[in-house]
């Protein structure tokens, strides 16, 4: 490697919704400092959506900061990057791969970035670990495929590292606390979280007497929702969650497991997006008598994700005290309590901003950084 590239480590990002393009500004805005400060050079090799990768140009041995503003650019304007000169479509990802760490000089110098949704960037992400680079992940999918895809993408004790904090509480430390009990003999004896921001201002305002449909178009509004928000009223969300932490615990589970409770009123499922948002004022009276019921026994409904210590998993609507954690927070707020058989009588409380671009983006950097050495 020549000298001036001493340090260089290249990313490969998958995904630039939201949160991808929050990770390239940072990047871009903090690369100067991370050089002076610790020597290590970061750039982008490439940039992905979900029709393929942008990739340097002939000659060049990184994505230049002009190129890496234009794309970040052009996704918030709502274009493809199949306009870009140097564009690969994305069943060329073993070529992007296999260029990035050709020009790292050794996969232990490459980090690929998953900042996409779903499992279709799983085979990609499997044949990195197997070359020893390193995994930063907010997406969630591919750590709930199958108990056999979970443990490959792990790979504990081979090169290369995967960094997850950014797929659960956007970056709060209750994945590393998890981790961390699990490493040491701490027997995890249960968990139970308010893990959807999207859920907890809906129950926040319907604990106040909001209706459901004024509780959920305030959800909308404040920016906490899925473009369809029955994504997120479905549970599925909160489930997956569940089951990443109830596998880094050392649980055997799968998705099919977790016993969840949707929210969306019957009948709904199957409308279309704006059908069903059309239709809500009709459901003013969804769920209204289990809240009352709750306020007038004063205690308040909180959307809860809970694990047992036999690794039982379920989520959904639970009566719980004012006094307790779980009923304090609001809007984007997530809490985790944890007990183990050091934090038993006393249980370990994890709070903070479990979602938003801006702490997910914050929580995807901090584990690039990780995985570079720097953290």
């Amino acid at each position: 490697m020549p000298s001036n590239d001493w340090g260089k480590i290249l990313i490969i990002q998958l995904g630039v919704g939201l949160v991808g393009s929050a990770v390239i500004d940072e990047v871009l805005r903090r690369a100067p400092i991370w050089r002076h400060r610790h020597g290590i050079a970061l750039s982008h090799w490439a940039v992905a959506d979900s029709s393929g990768f942008v990739i340097p140009n002939d000659g060049e041995r990184w994505l230049a900061p002009d190129t890496l503003a234009d794309i970040s650019h052009a996704r918030r304007a709502g274009h493809r990057l199949a306009s870009f000169p140097t564009f690969l479509p994305s069943d060329q990802w073993r070529r992007v791969l296999e260029g990035a760490i050709l020009s790292a000089g050794s996969a232990d110098r490459v980090i690929v970035v998953d900042c996409a949704v779903g499992h279709a960037t799983t085979e990609m992400l499997l044949a990195t670990r197997a070359t020893g680079a390193h995994i930063v992940l907010c997406n969630k999918d591919p750590l709930t495929g199958p108990m056999s895809q979970f443990h490959a993408l792990r790979r504990l004790g081979t090169r290369g590292t995967l960094r997850l904090s950014g797929t659960v509480g956007a970056g709060l430390p209750i994945t590393s606390a998890v981790m961390a009990a699990a490493a040491n003999g701490d027997a995890i004896l249960g968990l139970r979280a308010v893990a959807s921001g999207s859920l907890g201002e809906l129950c926040s305002a319907m604990s106040r007497g909001d209706t459901f449909p004024c509780a959920l178009h305030s959800a909308v509004a404040a920016g906490y929702c899925e473009p369809d928000p029955r994504r997120d009223l479905s549970g599925h969300d909160v489930a997956r969650k569940l089951l990443i932490l109830a596998r880094l615990a050392g649980f055997t589970a799968e998705l099919a497991d977790v016993a969840v409770e949707s929210l969306i009123p019957p009948s709904m499922e199957s409308l279309t997006r704006d059908a069903f948002l059309a239709a809500l004022p009709s459901w003013d009276n969804h769920l209204r008598e289990r809240f009352v019921s709750a306020r007038e026994s004063g205690s308040v409904l909180r959307y809860v994700g809970t694990i047992d210590a036999d690794g039982s998993l379920r989520a959904g609507l639970s009566e719980t005290r004012q006094d307790d954690s779980l009923a304090w927070g609001k809007g984007p707020e997530n809490t985790f309590m944890l007990r183990t058989t050091r934090y038993d009588h006393y249980p370990l409380v994890i709070r903070g901003p479990g979602a938003g671009a801006s702490v997910t983006a914050g929580a995807v950097v901090s584990d690039i950084l990780r995985a570079a050495g720097m953290l």
